[in-house]
């Protein structure tokens, strides 16, 4: 399985939609989450829905945190993930 890595710091507020071509879960973990993923122990964070390829939240306003987008086919290529912001 391919993982993909995307860190947002919190701000202003707004939305994130991702654009996946394949099947793929994402989530949206903190920091301390973030890092237990990283050294392969549990881990808590949010799943996010996706519908047709598409999925799309509510930016994180304080903190940092990490989008996680985990590839389940052969073909999961990071390069084709379209990964857009917009303000609220």
């Amino acid at each position: 399985m391919k993982h993909i890595y995307h860190k947002i710091r919190g701000s202003h507020p707004g939305y994130i939609g991702i654009e996946l071509p394949d099947e793929a879960d994402v989530f949206l973990l903190d920091e301390e989450n973030f890092n237990r993923l990283r050294r392969s122990a549990n881990y808590n964070g949010t799943r996010i829905l996706i519908k047709d390829h598409y999925c799309h939240f509510q930016k994180p306003v304080n903190g940092s945190w990490h989008i996680v987008i985990e590839g389940k086919s052969a073909n999961f290529k990071p390069d084709s993930i379209n990964i857009t912001y917009r303000a609220a």
